[in-house]
């Protein structure tokens, strides 16, 4: 064990004494803090400028008129005289559109020549969502909300002048006036997609950052001493899997010191807020500092780095070279990222069967758990070490811890024939029977 004890405080050594490490510790928090902060006013920041638009009706209803009349009601926050939307109405016969290709191929060119940046072009009085369209070069979710709100009623309102119903138009209206629907969880707290999403970004992208940056320098580590004959002197003192394991609890030793400093200065931030009243936004408390969140952050960046780093020795072990060791390295960066390529299913529903079962897979249960507590946390209510979400955390450590120490005893028996090999890279058959012996 002293051994052991030994190789882990001088890689720990190697590692924290570098600048880059006390330059990375101090520049991750602001960079997460950049990243908690920045979308968030970028989506509340509002426009300052006017958009140009055109309204083309074919409709000979009048309701063109309509639309740009509701549109021209938007104004800049900043300058109460001027509109938000500068709107160009076209109002032409509805046997014209027929025609209209000359002139729809003009908007076109203005709109790909930035002249335009909206036309909203109503092809007949038929009212539905297929007589109505938009020419846009724009994502702007906002924008392109207001059109579809503003169509709806005038469209809903048509309707209901020629429909038998007998009430006034207006008070149909107000009966059926769209809800913005408020989020709040069982402890009547507000909570928020918006917080959710950046909170599961930051923790998952950190999580693989440590788990992938850490886990390549145990395998650079491995492959150079066996460069550079020191693995030779090396297992002259200490058995391949004192070596093995001195590595990597050596790194994970600056993994966690990594982590227990930011877990610090989040502590002091919040208690810092408190003492100077500095106002929260409590959707973003719930999602950010949560204690599931925590929880798991914690439990999954141990456990996944354990699984990963021991995974990357063996690689190290059995490649001569750092040209050799990339062809490992794609499935293991995917099975690190497949939850954010699936994560709109995940965001649906945290808890449907393909998440769950994913979740429970030793190799990606690290990231997948991690993206459904950050979506489950904030609504799960006060913490309680009994609950379903803190049960499937510790069941998800569990399997994981499981999973590594059959990973350790299986590179123990490769790294102690691998860390001598030298002149080719091994083939499976080769460490197939490594493992036998």
């Amino acid at each position: 064990m002293s051994k052991i004890w030994i190789i882990a405080k001088n890689e720990y050594e190697q590692v924290v004494k570098k600048k880059s490490f006390i330059v990375g510790l101090l520049l991750t928090p602001a960079i997460m803090a950049a990243f908690i902060f920045i979308p968030s006013l970028i989506a509340e920041k509002k426009a300052s400028s006017t958009e140009s638009m055109a309204v083309i009706d074919f409709s000979g209803t009048g309701v063109g008129q309509e639309i740009a009349s509701d549109l021209a009601e938007f104004r800049l926050p900043d300058d109460s005289t001027a509109p938000y939307y500068d709107i160009d109405l076209v109002v032409a016969p509805p046997e014209q559109f027929a025609n209209a290709t000359p002139m729809l191929d003009s908007v076109n060119h203005l709109v790909n020549e930035e002249e335009l940046k909206y036309a909203l072009v109503v092809k007949n009085a038929s009212l539905t969502d297929t007589s109505v369209y938009a020419i846009t070069n724009s994502d702007d979710f906002v924008s392109l909300s207001r059109f579809e709100n503003i169509i709806s009623n005038r469209f809903s309102t048509r309707k209901l002048h020629l429909s038998n119903v007998n009430l006034p138009v207006d008070s149909i209206m107000q009966l059926t006036e769209r809800i913005d629907l408020s989020l709040m969880n069982t402890q009547g707290k507000e909570v928020s997609i918006k917080f959710k999403y950046f909170s599961m970004m930051l923790f998952v992208m950190t999580m693989y950052g440590m788990i992938l940056g850490y886990g390549m320098q145990v395998m650079r580590s491995v492959i150079e001493e066996k460069t550079t004959r020191i693995m030779e002197v090396l297992v002259s003192s200490v058995t391949p899997f004192q070596l093995l394991m001195g590595k990597v609890l050596g790194l994970g030793g600056a993994t966690f010191t990594s982590v227990a400093a930011w877990m610090l200065m989040g502590g002091i931030f919040m208690g810092g807020a408190s003492i100077f009243a500095m106002e929260l936004d409590p959707a973003m408390t719930s999602s950010f500092f949560n204690p599931y969140v925590a929880i798991a952050f914690t439990l999954f960046l141990v456990s996944g780095y354990l699984l990963y780093s021991t995974i990357y020795a063996v690689i190290g072990a059995i490649c001569t070279t750092e040209k050799e060791a990339q062809n490992f390295h794609f499935p293991i960066i995917m099975a690190l990222i497949l939850p954010i390529i699936i994560g709109f299913r995940v965001m649906q529903d945290p808890n449907s069967t393909l998440p769950v079962v994913l979740s429970f897979i030793p190799i990606l249960t690290p990231t997948m758990m991690m993206m459904r507590v950050a979506f489950m946390a904030s609504s799960a209510g006060a913490f309680s070490l009994f609950s379903p979400i803190m049960l499937q955390i510790i069941l998800g450590f569990l399997i994981v811890i499981a999973a590594t120490i059959g990973v350790i005893w299986v590179a123990g028996k490769i790294f102690r024939v691998g860390i001598l090999m030298y002149g080719k890279r091994a083939t499976l058959a080769e460490v197939i029977k490594w493992i036998r012996y």
